[in-house]
């Protein structure tokens, strides 16, 4: 069974990535956490515990209080290698250029995606 963690702000866009998630895998589950504060709380858990972290993070760039990039740069700071194990993929409906270049300049991000996620990708790139 394959763990997946959503960080969105937008919870409609939650609700239908979590449909496309299921429709992909019928064996998972799946968290929401719609705070990066928040985010940066559960994901400090696993650096403190043996619990195994979410084998897969869909992360938005634009969250309120702070941005997909600098909740890595917290994670990163903090050493959690616990999370270093999970798959970070930005899903993000950003166009800027210089988004997808600090994506491609982190290590902890594997992909850029824009949003909407597709039963296809999952398929396709996630093992489905």
């Amino acid at each position: 069974m394959k763990n997946f963690l959503l960080i969105d702000d937008d919870d409609i866009t939650c609700m239908i990535h979590s449909e496309i998630i299921k429709l992909a895998f019928s064996d998972c589950n799946i968290k929401i956490i719609s705070s990066s504060f928040e985010a940066l709380l559960y994901l400090s858990e696993f650096s403190e515990s043996e619990l195994k972290a979410p084998d897969i993070i869909f992360l938005d760039i634009n969250l309120p209080e702070m941005s997909g990039f600098e909740l890595l740069e917290k994670l990163s700071s903090k050493a959690l290698k616990n999370i270093r194990q999970s798959r970070i993929l930005l899903l993000s409906s950003s166009i800027d250029p210089r988004d997808l270049k600090k994506a491609k300049e982190n290590p902890l991000i594997e992909k850029f995606l824009g949003k909407p996620l597709s039963v296809e990708f999952l398929r396709n790139e996630l093992g489905c």
